[in-house]
């Protein structure tokens, strides 16, 4: 079931619950200009699949360009985020292992679409970091 995450919409396609602790997918789907603070997961995986949208992903100092189809990778430990450069984006976030997906549901109650993330920023570090997430700031400009 879609539910709001600020300007974008998620939905959860798969938690550990359905992976037996292995993976957790969660859709995301926004418009231009998306763009979630840089962060780093101390104990998850994260990849990113495009499925729509031309986007800037962010891993650590590199900027990768990715459309339709495309691939990117990001592992625990390093910071990473992403911007929607088209006018509509649509990815697949998957998260290994499972269990962060847990973490969208828990701030979609103060992620309204007409809620300001940067009103929401303390409380969204403190549930961030229940769950081994350290938000670093707003993303870089793409280049």
């Amino acid at each position: 079931m879609p539910f709001p995450f600020f300007s974008q919409t998620m939905s959860i396609l798969a938690s550990k619950r359905d992976t037996n602790g292995v993976l957790g997918v969660v859709e995301v789907a926004g418009p231009r200009g998306s763009v979630p603070p840089l962060h780093v997961h101390r104990h998850e995986d994260e990849a990113f699949y495009v499925l729509e949208g031309e986007y800037s992903v962010f891993i650590g100092d590199n900027v990768i360009a990715a459309s339709s189809g495309g691939w990117v990778w990001g592992p625990r430990g390093v910071p990473h985020g992403y911007q929607v450069n088209s006018e509509r984006g649509r990815h697949l976030s998957l998260v290994m292992p499972g269990g962060f997906e847990a973490f969208f549901e828990e701030v979609s109650a103060i992620a309204t679409p007409d809620a300001d993330p940067r009103n929401e920023a303390s409380r969204i570090a403190e549930i961030a970091a229940r769950y081994g997430v350290q938000l670093l700031g707003p993303a870089p400009p793409p280049s």
